[in-house]
C-alpha cells in the first residue's frame, strides 16, 4: 500500500468498514463509502488510521479509526494540484481558492505541496463544500530539514488578496504553522502523540 500521510483522502470498501453506529446520527444520513474519508495525524491501534467523515454543514466533523486494509484507494493531496492545466479546467476555477491554488502552481517549488480543508474536499469529490471566502489551507511536504528563509519565495506568491491561506509545512515529526514559525522563534508542532514547542521541528528526538 501506498504512504498514507495527514491529509489524504482515503475510500474503504463498503459502509461496513466504519463503525457508523458509535458516530453521530447525521453520519449515516450523510456519509457512504463512495465518499472519502480524511485522514488525520491522530495515534492509532496498529493495523488502524484515524479518519475524520465531513458532513454537509461546517461543524459536521465526526473521527473515528478505520482498519488500514479496509483501504480500497489513497488519493494524495498533491495530486490535486499536481497539474496546472487540470486546475485551470476545473468547474471550480472562479472561486478564489481555486484561482490561488493555480498561481501557485505555476512555480516549480523544490518540496512536495497539496491543498487540504474544504478546498481539498471539493477538488477531490466535485461537491462543492467550500464557500468563496473560505480560508485556503495548503500543506507543504518537507522531510529533510529547511529554514525559515527558504519558505519565503512560496509565502509571497499564496499571499493573494484573492482569500486568506494557512500553509502548513509536514515534517516527520508532524505539522506546523508557518506564519507562526515567521514570528517566533519556537513553533507548536502536531504530533500523532500531542503538541509539542520547538524551535526545530525536524529534530528527530522528539
Amino acid at each position: 500500500m501506498q504512504i498514507i500521510n495527514p491529509h489524504d483522502f482515503v475510500w474503504v470498501g463498503s459502509n461496513e468498514d466504519v463503525e457508523i453506529e458509535s458516530l453521530p446520527e447525521w453520519v449515516g444520513a450523510q456519509w457512504n463509502s463512495k465518499l472519502p474519508l480524511t485522514v488525520y495525524r491522530d495515534k492509532a491501534e496498529d493495523g488502524y488510521v484515524t479518519v475524520a467523515i465531513r458532513g454537509i454543514k461546517p461543524h459536521q466533523r465526526a473521527t473515528t479509526q478505520i482498519k488500514k486494509s479496509a483501504i480500497t484507494h489513497i488519493m494524495n493531496v498533491e495530486s490535486l494540484v499536481a497539474d496546472s492545466v487540470e486546475l485551470q479546467r476545473s468547474m471550480f476555477i472562479a472561486l478564489p481558492p481555486v484561482q490561488v491554488l493555480w498561481l501557485i502552481s505555476q512555480t516549480k517549488w523544490p518540496w512536495k505541496w497539496g491543498v487540504a480543508g474544504s478546498c481539498a474536499y471539493t477538488l477531490a469529490t466535485d461537491i462543492q463544500s467550500m464557500l468563496s471566502d473560505c480560508d485556503l489551507d495548503v500543506v507543504l511536504r518537507c522531510p529533510t530539514r529547511h529554514q525559515k528563509e527558504d519558505f519565503a519565495e512560496f509565502a509571497i506568491k499564496a499571499n493573494t488578496p484573492y482569500c486568506p491561506i494557512d500553509i502548513h509545512v509536514e515534517t516527520p515529526k508532524g505539522g506546523f504553522s508557518l506564519a507562526e514559525w515567521f514570528k517566533n522563534d519556537q513553533v507548536t508542532l502536531h504530533t500523532p502523540q500531542g503538541d509539542v514547542m520547538t524551535a526545530d521541528p525536524w529534530d528527530e528526538t522528539l
